[in-house]
Protein backbone atom coordinates (compact mmCIF):
# COMPACT_ATOMS: atom_id res chain seq x y z
CA UNK A 1 0.00 0.00 0.00
CA UNK A 2 2.62 2.45 0.61
CA UNK A 3 4.43 1.69 -2.56
CA UNK A 4 1.14 2.41 -4.44
CA UNK A 5 0.84 5.94 -2.45
CA UNK A 6 4.75 6.58 -3.31
CA UNK A 7 3.94 5.91 -7.21
CA UNK A 8 0.78 7.99 -7.05
CA UNK A 9 2.49 11.14 -5.37
CA UNK A 10 5.38 10.13 -7.75
CA UNK A 11 3.14 10.99 -10.97
CA UNK A 12 0.87 13.61 -9.37
CA UNK A 13 4.39 16.04 -8.65
CA UNK A 14 5.62 15.14 -12.41
CA UNK A 15 1.96 16.62 -13.94
CA UNK A 16 2.25 19.60 -11.49
CA UNK A 17 6.09 19.95 -12.59
CA UNK A 18 4.86 19.66 -16.73
CA UNK A 19 2.36 21.76 -16.33
CA UNK A 20 4.43 24.71 -14.51
CA UNK A 21 7.43 24.29 -17.19
CA UNK A 22 4.39 24.73 -19.52
CA UNK A 23 3.05 27.65 -18.29
CA UNK A 24 6.93 28.80 -18.16
CA UNK A 25 7.58 27.91 -21.93
CA UNK A 26 4.25 29.57 -22.83
CA UNK A 27 5.13 32.74 -21.21
CA UNK A 28 8.83 33.02 -22.52
CA UNK A 29 7.27 31.97 -26.40
CA UNK A 30 3.75 34.30 -26.42
CA UNK A 31 4.67 37.44 -27.69
CA UNK A 32 3.21 39.63 -24.57
CA UNK A 33 4.51 42.15 -22.38
CA UNK A 34 7.50 41.65 -20.31
CA UNK A 35 5.72 42.24 -16.51
CA UNK A 36 2.99 39.39 -17.83
CA UNK A 37 5.57 37.03 -19.08
CA UNK A 38 7.64 37.56 -15.42
CA UNK A 39 4.36 37.32 -13.46
CA UNK A 40 3.43 34.15 -14.81
CA UNK A 41 6.88 32.93 -14.03
CA UNK A 42 7.00 33.99 -10.70
CA UNK A 43 3.60 33.10 -10.24
CA UNK A 44 4.61 29.33 -11.19
CA UNK A 45 7.63 29.85 -9.06
CA UNK A 46 5.15 30.30 -6.22
CA UNK A 47 3.48 27.24 -6.81
CA UNK A 48 6.16 24.76 -7.08
CA UNK A 49 7.46 26.00 -3.48
CA UNK A 50 3.77 25.61 -2.24
CA UNK A 51 3.80 22.08 -3.50
CA UNK A 52 7.23 21.16 -2.55
CA UNK A 53 6.94 22.66 1.01
CA UNK A 54 3.49 20.93 1.70
CA UNK A 55 4.89 17.70 0.31
CA UNK A 56 7.19 17.38 2.54
CA UNK A 57 4.61 18.33 5.45
CA UNK A 58 2.87 15.48 4.13
CA UNK A 59 5.40 13.24 4.36
CA UNK A 60 6.21 13.67 7.73
CA UNK A 61 2.66 13.37 8.92
CA UNK A 62 2.74 9.87 6.95
CA UNK A 63 5.53 8.78 8.73
CA UNK A 64 4.22 10.08 12.48
CA UNK A 65 0.80 8.54 11.89
CA UNK A 66 2.88 4.56 10.72
CA UNK A 67 4.70 5.16 13.62
CA UNK A 68 1.31 5.21 16.04
CA UNK A 69 -0.10 2.14 14.09
CA UNK A 70 1.92 -0.40 16.04
CA UNK A 71 -0.37 -2.48 17.27
CA UNK A 72 1.91 -6.45 17.14
CA UNK A 73 4.78 -8.14 17.67
CA UNK A 74 5.56 -10.60 15.06
CA UNK A 75 8.07 -13.53 15.77
CA UNK A 76 10.17 -14.10 12.27
CA UNK A 77 12.11 -17.07 11.21
CA UNK A 78 15.57 -17.37 9.49
CA UNK A 79 13.81 -16.98 6.37
CA UNK A 80 11.57 -14.16 7.31
CA UNK A 81 8.17 -16.29 7.84
CA UNK A 82 5.56 -15.50 10.68
CA UNK A 83 6.06 -17.97 13.18
CA UNK A 84 3.82 -16.02 16.29
CA UNK A 85 2.58 -12.50 16.75
CA UNK A 86 1.42 -10.91 20.03
CA UNK A 87 -0.72 -8.00 20.41
CA UNK A 88 0.12 -5.04 22.20
CA UNK A 89 -2.30 -2.32 20.92
CA UNK A 90 -3.46 -1.73 24.38
CA UNK A 91 -0.24 -2.77 26.46
CA UNK A 92 1.72 -0.12 28.16
CA UNK A 93 4.57 -2.03 29.11
CA UNK A 94 5.63 -5.62 27.71
CA UNK A 95 8.55 -8.13 28.83
CA UNK A 96 10.51 -10.35 26.23
CA UNK A 97 12.50 -12.89 27.53
CA UNK A 98 11.79 -16.69 28.71
CA UNK A 99 8.62 -17.89 31.28
CA UNK A 100 9.62 -20.29 33.82
CA UNK A 101 8.35 -21.12 36.96
CA UNK A 102 9.55 -18.31 38.84
CA UNK A 103 8.60 -15.87 36.19
CA UNK A 104 6.33 -14.92 33.41
CA UNK A 105 6.91 -12.52 30.53
CA UNK A 106 4.48 -11.00 28.09
CA UNK A 107 6.50 -12.12 24.58
CA UNK A 108 7.78 -15.85 25.58
CA UNK A 109 10.76 -16.89 23.19
CA UNK A 110 11.81 -19.75 25.32
CA UNK A 111 10.03 -22.39 22.12
CA UNK A 112 12.64 -20.52 19.55
CA UNK A 113 15.88 -21.86 17.75
CA UNK A 114 18.06 -19.30 19.88
CA UNK A 115 16.50 -19.48 23.30
CA UNK A 116 19.55 -20.45 25.26
CA UNK A 117 21.18 -17.49 24.16
CA UNK A 118 17.75 -15.52 25.76
CA UNK A 119 18.05 -14.07 29.39
CA UNK A 120 14.40 -14.60 31.19
CA UNK A 121 14.04 -10.93 31.23
CA UNK A 122 16.06 -9.97 28.29
CA UNK A 123 13.99 -6.76 27.06
CA UNK A 124 11.61 -4.81 27.99
CA UNK A 125 8.95 -2.47 25.74
CA UNK A 126 7.40 0.91 26.87
CA UNK A 127 4.54 3.17 25.42
CA UNK A 128 4.63 6.54 26.16
CA UNK A 129 1.43 7.73 24.61
CA UNK A 130 1.40 6.99 21.07
CA UNK A 131 5.30 5.96 20.94
CA UNK A 132 6.86 2.73 22.20
CA UNK A 133 10.82 2.63 24.00
CA UNK A 134 12.64 -0.43 23.91
CA UNK A 135 15.63 -1.27 26.73
CA UNK A 136 17.71 -3.93 27.61
CA UNK A 137 17.09 -5.74 30.69
CA UNK A 138 21.08 -6.25 31.44
CA UNK A 139 20.84 -8.90 29.70
CA UNK A 140 24.06 -11.58 28.77
CA UNK A 141 23.68 -11.47 24.89
CA UNK A 142 22.53 -7.77 24.03
CA UNK A 143 19.69 -6.48 22.14
CA UNK A 144 19.69 -5.03 19.11
CA UNK A 145 17.51 -2.73 16.31
CA UNK A 146 17.18 -1.99 13.28
CA UNK A 147 14.95 0.85 11.88
CA UNK A 148 12.05 0.71 9.41
CA UNK A 149 14.15 1.45 5.59
CA UNK A 150 17.74 0.51 6.84
CA UNK A 151 20.03 -1.93 6.34
CA UNK A 152 22.49 -1.00 9.63
CA UNK A 153 21.55 -2.84 13.09
CA UNK A 154 22.59 -1.19 16.26
CA UNK A 155 23.35 -2.87 19.81
CA UNK A 156 21.24 -1.17 22.38
CA UNK A 157 22.95 0.63 25.23
CA UNK A 158 22.02 -1.02 28.86
CA UNK A 159 19.67 1.52 30.71
CA UNK A 160 18.96 4.02 27.81
CA UNK A 161 15.76 3.32 26.23
CA UNK A 162 15.62 3.61 22.29
CA UNK A 163 11.91 4.66 19.63
CA UNK A 164 10.63 1.68 18.04
CA UNK A 165 7.86 2.29 14.92
CA UNK A 166 6.84 0.61 12.83
CA UNK A 167 8.46 -1.76 10.33
CA UNK A 168 11.52 -1.49 13.12
CA UNK A 169 12.92 -5.15 14.02
CA UNK A 170 14.39 -5.70 17.04
CA UNK A 171 16.78 -8.46 17.92
CA UNK A 172 17.18 -10.68 20.83
CA UNK A 173 20.29 -12.80 20.69
CA UNK A 174 19.58 -13.98 17.29
CA UNK A 175 15.66 -13.95 17.00
CA UNK A 176 14.29 -11.48 14.83
CA UNK A 177 10.58 -9.78 16.15
CA UNK A 178 8.50 -7.11 13.94
CA UNK A 179 7.07 -3.78 14.84
CA UNK A 180 3.88 -4.19 12.74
Amino acid sequence: MKADKTRVNLVINLLIYGLLAGMVLYAYLRPVHYILQMLVVAVCALIACLHIWTDGRGNRQFRKGSQESVSKIVLLDDDGERIKEWLVRTETSVVIGKSSSQSEVDIDLSDCEYASLISPEHAVLNRVGDSWYIEDADSQSGTGIRKAGRSDTRRLSEESPEPLGYGDMIFIANTRLLMK
